[in-house]
């Protein structure tokens, strides 16, 4: 698979619904981070990472507190490292090739110019435009209206009844 096709399917199978989380510090670095997004710039050789539950327990290292674990929303995908990450708390990805994540009439969509070097696979694909003329390619189908009351993902129709209550879930 190229590494063009492997960001794709990545980005396809994010859950843009789910927040990141700084859940992780890693000692040498001095930093909280989300280990979802982030967790492999701090894998390695180097780095000691800890949970952050266990880190606001022992509340400081190096003589620094860690501070309350932040959350925010996965509103932006790396190109670069394959993952969906809050611009609010993923400050490394600045030098990286990436975009927002907007919604769009309840759908995740990728804000785009129309110049990215990559945005032709998404050729086909009906887009949108915002009030500022980005391009906004939607992420997934429309949903038929039957969403999960837990997390607000779409539900095929035949998971969409209860277990054997023919109620929506």
């Amino acid at each position: 698979m190229a590494n063009t096709e492997a960001w794709i399917l990545r980005l396809l199978a994010e859950d843009f619904s789910a927040p990141c989380r700084d859940d992780r510090f890693c000692a040498p670095c001095a930093a909280a981070f989300c280990d979802h997004c982030c967790g492999a710039h701090h894998r390695g050789q180097g780095h000691e990472v800890v949970v952050r539950a266990a880190a606001v327990a022992a509340a400081s290292v190096g003589g620094q507190a860690q501070g309350p674990v932040r959350s925010g929303d996965r509103d932006s995908f790396c190109v670069s490292c394959g993952a969906g990450f809050s611009a609010a708390l993923c400050g490394h990805h600045v030098r990286h090739d990436t975009f927002r994540i907007v919604v769009c009439e309840g759908r995740h969509c990728a804000r785009c110019t129309g110049s990215e070097p990559w945005f032709h696979l998404f050729t086909g694909i009906k887009t949108y435009h915002d009030e500022k003329g980005h391009i906004l390619v939607p992420l997934n189908p429309r949903c038929g209206g039957h969403r999960c009351k837990s997390c607000g993902r779409c539900l095929p129709v035949d998971e969409a009844q209860g277990p054997g209550t023919g109620q929506r879930t």
